[in-house]
């Protein structure tokens, strides 16, 4: 199915590509949180509630201690890995930043060519 309908006008089709192209990412980085939450989730029944239940968890104090740094450090990695997904994702929302950035320095060197022209 074409979504382009035959009525766009040519140079529309750019604007049209970029728009599906952002819709692409950000599909992307919803299905990456979703699959994120369910596996974390997964994970933390399983560890907590499942292996205790069915007694698999072995009393050797090393393979516990195994056990629960495999149990948090897997979320917190795959966590720091969808935050930069996030950010790479919403890059665009932070051009407001560069855009204060650029008027800021604009108005401070503004301001420091009209204190050098007072003075002469």
């Amino acid at each position: 199915m074409d979504l382009i309908p035959y009525t766009m006008k040519p140079d529309a089709y750019d604007s049209f590509d970029r728009a599906k192209k952002k819709v692409k990412e950000l599909k992307s980085f919803y299905n990456h949180v979703w699959i994120f939450v369910v596996i974390t989730a997964m994970i933390y029944v399983i560890r907590f509630y499942l292996l205790p239940k069915w007694g698999i968890i072995s009393e050797e104090e090393g393979f516990v201690d195994w056990l629960n740094w495999n149990t948090y450090l897997l979320p917190l990695f795959w966590g720091f890995g969808l935050l930069i997904h996030g950010l790479w994702t919403f890059r665009h929302k932070y051009t407001n930043l560069r855009d204060w950035e650029e008027k800021k320095i604009q108005e401070l060197m503004d301001k420091e060519e009209n204190e050098t022209k007072r003075w002469e």
